[in-house]
């Protein structure tokens, strides 16, 4: 009987993994493929980074601007509120 319980709760540990690693894989395969290097010419400097580094770089910049934006959005609502 004890194995029929812990059965089931067994389960979506495995789906859990099998995710995980699906998604590990995925992310070597994609680092992997944008290994190569590119020139980024930023406002006062150019450099030779990766394309999975820029790729990262660009995220940041867009959660960070999303961020940004979204707490000056709630300055705002809440000064407009009072």
């Amino acid at each position: 009987m004890e194995d029929e319980r812990s059965a089931p709760a067994r389960k979506p540990a495995q789906w859990m993994l099998i995710v995980f690693g699906g998604l590990g894989l995925y992310a070597v395969v994609v680092a992997l493929l944008n290994s190569e290097r590119v020139k980024v010419d930023f406002l006062f400097f150019s450099a030779n980074i990766r394309l999975l580094i820029l790729i990262f770089l660009c995220l940041g910049v867009g959660f960070a601007g999303g961020f940004l934006f979204d707490h000056w959005h709630r300055r705002r609502k809440r000064a407009s509120a009072k």
